[in-house]
């Protein structure tokens, strides 16, 4: 019966703890995200005369811009804050279950 509670929580630790990777490794690439932006969209522009360009679709085309950069701020945002998230929440459950694998080591010894 020990051997299966013992590979249930060094499971959970396993799994708390790649969790817990997985968090960090979002948090550090929405960190990235945020002061690194790249701007991967590009606009069409209505077909005019060569040179010449409709001054509404230039209105049109910064607004669009404006908007996208907006929302892939918040976007970047929100992985940030899924990813730490993440993190908090495995981290307790991975202290709960490895202080249980240390205190039964601990018993085990003393027995």
């Amino acid at each position: 019966m020990w051997k299966l509670r013992n590979i249930y929580l060094y499971l959970v630790c396993f799994v708390t703890l790649m969790m817990m990777i997985a968090g960090t490794i979002g948090f550090i690439s929405g960190i990235t995200n945020i002061y690194f932006p790249v701007d991967y969209s590009y606009y069409e522009t209505i077909p005019t005369e060569p040179g010449k360009e409709i001054p509404q679709n230039k209105k049109i085309k910064e607004d669009a811009k404006k908007i996208q950069e907006k929302n892939r701020s918040n976007e970047n945002k929100r992985q940030l804050i899924s990813s730490l998230s993440v993190v908090f929440v495995a981290l307790p459950i991975f202290i709960y279950h490895w202080k249980k694998i240390e205190n039964e080591k601990e018993e085990g010894k003393q027995a």
